[in-house]
């Protein structure tokens, strides 16, 4: 078992790493009062709620279970969560638990921040992707029809336990594509760390318990030193969003269907590669190392032909990093350094993204 300190907006939030250990800490510790709301999901319930609800012994414990899918991270789910806080009579002394991937934690996290102005939050994320990054920063939010977490508020937890056993019933395809955000911080800030994952791929897609606490820590790690200096992504912490200006754009445009959070980032992660080779002096072998990674994780970094570049572009002008109306990509200047950019052109992007489509 790891245990990370995240110091935080005058918290230190423990992020307890390891295989099992919702059956060995103990989470109670961690709820002040008597009463717990967890909000789970229907595919997440079969397979890990009544195992949690037995750790929760001597606790008022309310269970709130939400259909599963990225397209219902929007404002009636919301809604829903708030009624059923409401209509179970909890007051501030609630805690809420997020048990699920990152749709859960972002609805659950802005529920807690918003229902009587504030109430406790834990995070047990289930999904590699949200172990990896959603579940730390304190980032919560719904989705808009124009565009991803647009409508949002930030809230840290008061414990994240990130079990790697509950890892071991997530389909491969939801497996992949959370081992892109993790091929995200070797890009941008550690090329030790992304030669590691691409020389271990096999090992890392069979799940090794070993390689996959070494990449679960070193992507925490990364992810608690990014945001403990820039909280509110005011200056570096934006620089997590590598790929996620094509990414999310994708992701709107497809309507949240079809593609997976991490796959529309790896192809977001190669595109923003691409432009760094022609625009940020990113040298070719390590626009093709990232690219490598990548093929060998099985990520795809192709455009759906199902989708026209000009709505693409359209999407992207709803981007939260846009300023001035201008587009806001992460750029590499070479592995493990980059900086934002909004000097590209429409007429550039748009000729790329033909060039992206498969």
């Amino acid at each position: 078992m790891k245990k990370i300190l995240f110091k935080i907006a005058g918290k230190s939030i423990p992020i307890i790493i390891g295989d099992g250990i919702c059956s060995k800490a103990s989470i109670s510790k961690y709820i002040d009062y008597k009463d717990v709301a967890i909000i789970t999901n229907t595919k997440i319930a079969k397979l890990h709620l009544k195992n949690l609800e037995k750790y929760l012994k001597g606790f008022n414990v309310k269970v709130l279970i939400l259909p599963d899918g990225e397209k219902y991270k929007n404002i009636s789910s919301l809604n829903k969560v708030h009624d059923f806080l409401i209509k179970n009579k909890f007051n501030r002394n609630l805690t809420i638990i997020a048990l699920g991937g990152g749709v859960i934690g972002d609805l659950a996290g802005f529920a807690s921040d918003t229902f009587l102005r504030g109430v406790n939050l834990i995070h047990i994320p289930t999904t590699l992707l949200a172990q990896v990054d959603s579940s730390i920063g304190g980032k919560t939010g719904v989705n808009h029809k124009y565009g991803k977490n647009l409508i949002g508020s930030f809230k840290h937890p008061m414990a994240i336990f990130i079990d790697t056993s509950y890892l071991k019933t997530l389909p491969q395809k939801e497996y992949i594509s959370g081992l892109s955000e993790v091929v995200k911080y070797g890009a941008i800030g550690n090329k030790v760390f992304l030669k590691w994952l691409n020389k271990n791929s096999k090992l890392i897609l069979a799940r090794d318990s070993g390689s996959l606490i070494k990449l679960i820590t070193n992507s925490v790690k990364a992810k608690v030193s990014v945001v403990q200096k820039d909280e509110k992504e005011s200056n570096i912490r934006a620089h997590l969003n590598f790929g996620h200006t094509l990414g999310h754009a994708i992701e709107s445009s497809l309507n949240y269907k079809g593609i997976s959070h991490g796959e529309a980032v790896s192809i977001g992660m190669l595109f923003a590669s691409a432009i760094s080779v022609e625009k940020s002096d990113l040298k070719i072998d390590e626009f093709n190392l990232i690219e490598n990674t990548l093929a060998n994780f099985s990520l795809p970094v192709r455009i759906p032909s199902s989708i026209t570049c000009a709505k693409i572009l359209q999407n992207m002008a709803y981007d939260k990093k846009n300023k001035q109306g201008k587009i806001n990509f992460v750029l590499l200047t070479s592995i493990g350094s980059c900086g934002l950019n909004d000097h590209i052109s429409d007429r550039y992007i748009l000729g790329l993204l033909k060039t992206f489509q498969s």
